[in-house]
């Protein structure tokens, strides 16, 4: 038979019939015609298309070594995006700009700075192509990515609707409206843009991988699972689709299929952080702690912590990822992970942690600064601002080590043993009498603090209530009912206290953002405390208040309070309660006040 009739027939079974099948027979005829480089393409290309990418970069880099091949430059890079590897994708595409000034490479470039937050250059090529068609798909989608991910959804929609005016069957302006009203958790809105895109193309991995998160969220767990199985019969080897399912079952308990299905993401793609953090969040909920830890540091793979801007990049430069503790004549830098609750969380290992290595400076940030001098106060001198050596070239350069706070667990948390079972920050005594003092007009016999919404997080809607959903505390007699809730609620509360006999009490003279010191003096002025899960419930937790959380579900919930049961090994004094079973009225305040 005639090779090139071969290959084409061979090509043409791949799109219509058994994908790996077919592989399996063009890698045959390849072993036997390797000096036949349109052959090697076509075999890439299915390698490509199978997430096989280590083979495809192989033969990609092979054709282009030998003949500079521009097409498989141009896969190349593509593949380098697909990884997330957008430096390596830039500097391919630079060489290729070199050899030919090719219009679709340029935009890929736009593409590309928008994926390193390099915004502006790419909306400067999208504009120069935009200024020849202004109707240039493309450009425009890139520039609409550009808004979504500086968040200013309002732009980002008026773009992605201006191009299905153009096209309204453009799939990449469906999807990103989909997403977009996901981010904005309108689910319905979300859910109507994708089954258009589906409708115009059930084949797309992409619609498919995002309607299957989407209803994830919605908690619609069986067609999650029956969209994330459909996009694997399309691309059956794709790590981040058995990832998402494994994040499924996860949700669902299953921990055996959970499992499986991640060792599968990461055995095609064993350096990706948000595979390893999955598996670490399993292992970290079976209380199998060091196989957790093992995994956990996968999240220093995730665009947040890697090549995110020049920042992240100079702490990657000295970032300490070793098993042990070895290190102890280093001079180390501890910086906190991303927002002020983890900074409290993991907290709880720093007083270890700088007895075992004396040369260390922990930044932190300014609002906690005095209650962890005073908290450990053997170390008070290692406590600095946050930026105070990161932002100073000078200063970083003396540093040897860099660690991010949550990787101490590895080392000081190996089993459920190791936690602390005490509080382990220390209020100020005299700020505590004065905040006493007080609250002295307010004469209940019992004192219940509330904090029911979260901030600045694409789960934030589904960790937080609404007062209504609190009514049936304000039932309860003989309580004086106290605001810990941070950010803009005073509406919310004017209205809820005009329908409500007894009131929020809201202490006008309280910083509920800023001023940590008295937020904590007053939390340990509380006989209990309820509370959604933000950063004031790991401050009540760190002090050993008596907290009752609602936790959310398991989809948009933190490994710490993601357990089994209703306690956290990270705080004794706190004890959690899904929200759905909060909501549906079976938790009783009166049992833990013993009214």
């Amino acid at each position: 038979m005639n090779l090139n009739f071969q290959i084409n027939y061979i090509l043409k079974k791949f799109e219509t019939g058994n994908k790996l099948e077919s592989y399996k027979e063009l890698q045959k005829i390849f072993k036997k015609n390797k000096d036949n480089n349109l052959l090697r393409y076509n075999l890439a290309v299915i390698q490509q298309k199978l997430n096989l990418n280590d083979e495809a970069r192989t033969n990609y880099n092979y054709l282009i070594k030998f003949e500079n091949n521009l097409k498989a430059m141009i896969n190349l890079y593509n593949i380098d995006i697909v990884e997330a590897k957008y430096y390596e994708a830039l500097n391919t595409i630079n060489k290729i700009l070199k050899l030919e000034q090719i219009e679709n490479v340029h935009k890929d470039k736009a593409f590309i700075f928008f994926k390193l937050n390099r915004i502006e250059d790419a909306k400067k090529i999208c504009i120069f192509y935009l200024k020849k068609d202004n109707k240039d798909l493309t450009s425009l989608n890139i520039i609409g990515q550009c808004f979504f991910s500086e968040k200013n959804y309002s732009e980002a929609i008026k773009v992605f609707e201006d191009i299905l005016l153009i096209n309204n069957k453009n799939l990449s302006a469906l999807n990103s409206l989909g997403r977009i009203y996901q981010e904005k958790r309108d689910l319905l809105k979300a859910e109507k843009y994708f089954l258009k895109a589906l409708e115009i193309n059930d084949s797309s991995f992409y619609i498919l991988n995002n309607i299957a998160g989407l209803y994830r969220e919605k908690l619609n767990y069986n067609k999650a699972i029956s969209y994330y199985k459909k996009a694997l019969l399309i691309n059956p080897n794709n790590p981040y689709i058995y990832n998402n399912l494994s994040k499924i079952y996860f949700d669902l308990d299953d921990h055996e299929k959970a499992i499986k299905n991640s060792i599968k993401a990461l055995n095609i793609k064993s350096d990706d952080g948000d595979i390893q953090k999955t598996i670490s969040f399993i292992y970290l909920k079976d209380h199998n702690f060091q196989k957790g830890w093992e995994y956990f540091d996968g999240r220093l793979d995730l665009d947040d912590f890697k090549e995110k801007n020049d920042y992240v990049r100079k702490l990657n430069s000295k970032i300490f990822r070793s098993n042990k503790l070895k290190n102890k004549q280093d001079k180390f830098l501890v910086v906190r992970e991303q927002g002020v609750g983890d900074e409290i969380l993991y907290s709880s290992m720093y007083d270890e942690f700088l007895n075992d290595i004396e040369n260390t400076r922990i930044e932190c940030d300014s609002r906690l600064l005095n209650l962890f001098k005073r908290s450990f106060s053997k170390h008070s001198e290692k406590f600095i601002e946050i930026g105070s050596i990161t932002n100073d070239d000078q200063k970083f350069n003396q540093i040897d080590k860099v660690i991010y706070a949550g990787s101490l667990g590895r080392y000081y948390r190996k089993d459920i043993k190791s936690f602390q079972k005490d509080a382990f920050l220390k209020i100020d005594k005299k700020n505590f009498e004065d905040i006493k003092s007080r609250l002295s007009i307010y004469k209940k016999k019992y004192k219940i603090g509330l904090s029911w919404k979260s901030f600045n997080n694409r789960f934030a809607t589904d960790k937080s209530l609404d007062l209504d959903d609190l009514s049936n505390i304000f039932k309860l007699n003989n309580c004086d009912i106290f605001n810990l809730q941070y950010g803009n609620v005073l509406d919310e509360i004017n209205n809820f206290n005009n329908k409500s006999i007894n009131k929020l009490i809201n202490l006008e003279w309280l910083d509920l953002y800023n001023d940590f010191e008295s937020i904590a003096s007053l939390l340990k002025s509380l006989d209990i405390f309820v509370t959604i899960s933000n950063s004031t419930a790991h401050l009540a937790g760190s002090i050993g208040v008596k907290t009752i959380l609602i936790k959310p579900e398991n989809y948009a919930i933190f490994h710490y309070w993601n357990q089994k049961i209703n306690k956290t090994p990270w705080y004794s004094s706190i004890e959690l309660i899904n929200k759905n079973d909060f909501l549906k009225n079976s938790f009783d305040l009166r049992n833990y006040l013993k009214l």
